[in-house]
């Protein structure tokens, strides 16, 4: 991966904040979900606490600067083929199971949800 985790943590951000977006708003489930997320998978890094907080002060940013749903992707998978030998298998499959949750935090998927999670699955895969 990379030698700044930073990085990863802030385009991970970008990730997490456009699966809430995609439906042009985040709700207080998705919300919650991304924190349960972080707690379970990115709370526990060799920094203490620093990468949940740099994910948490990242999306802070994305939402005052109103990015959208589809910038966010785009930094996220830029940042993902910048990579030469991508994410772990085992890596790919927590972000997906993550970005699944927060999709499905307010009852159920919908169309736009959906088309990006599709994206995303293949990006990963």
């Amino acid at each position: 991966m990379e030698k700044n985790p930073n990085t990863f943590y802030i385009k991970l951000a970008h990730l997490f904040y456009a699966v809430a977006m995609a439906d042009k708003k985040m709700v207080v489930e998705e919300k919650r979900q991304i924190v349960s997320y972080v707690e379970k998978y990115w709370s526990h890094s060799f920094d203490k606490a620093k990468g949940k907080e740099v994910i948490y002060e990242t999306m802070r940013e994305l939402i005052k600067k109103q990015m959208t749903s589809e910038e966010a992707y785009e930094v996220f998978k830029s940042y993902f083929l910048s990579l030469s030998d991508g994410f772990s298998n085992h890596l790919s499959k927590k972000i997906m199971e993550v970005a699944d949750g927060i999709a499905t935090s307010s009852l159920r998927k919908n169309k736009s949800e959906l088309i990006l999670l599709t994206k995303l699955r293949l990006l990963l895969s």
